[in-house]
């Protein structure tokens, strides 16, 4: 099993439009012992829950399944809460949508399948 940090909690808001991979997030950000605050399946209902629970960060896939994507949420969120950390988690690895991601200065990229390690790693640097 992986080792706990030692740090206080965080709050985290977790968007995917995939229920399964939220879910994933969900169970290795509770073990690390991070707050999950929210979680969102679409551009629009991630905004709301960002903006209304105000986390440290945000676990950010860049595809949603709509006309925005992840940058397009950070950046409105980003626009009202400045100091929010995004996380990028996306099997979107090629160099179209890494150029995307990398427009939005993320606080960090995972590529998935992401590994425990990694992603404590990415909220270790918070």
């Amino acid at each position: 099993m992986p080792e706990r940090p030692d740090s206080s909690a965080k709050r985290v808001v977790i968007v995917d439009d995939d229920v399964l991979i939220c879910e994933y997030l969900q169970d290795l950000c509770q073990f690390y012992g991070v707050e999950v605050v929210g979680m969102a399946h679409d551009a629009d209902a991630a905004e709301d829950v960002i903006i209304d629970a105000e986390p440290e960060f945000v676990l950010m896939d860049l595809r949603l399944g709509g006309p925005r994507d992840g940058v397009d949420v950070a950046e409105a969120v980003q626009r009202r809460i400045p100091d929010t950390k995004f996380v990028y988690v996306t099997g979107s690895n090629e160099p179209k949508s890494l150029e995307r991601i990398a427009s939005d200065s993320p606080h960090h990229v995972l590529i998935k399948p992401i590994s425990p390690a990694d992603l404590r790693k990415a909220l270790d640097r918070g």
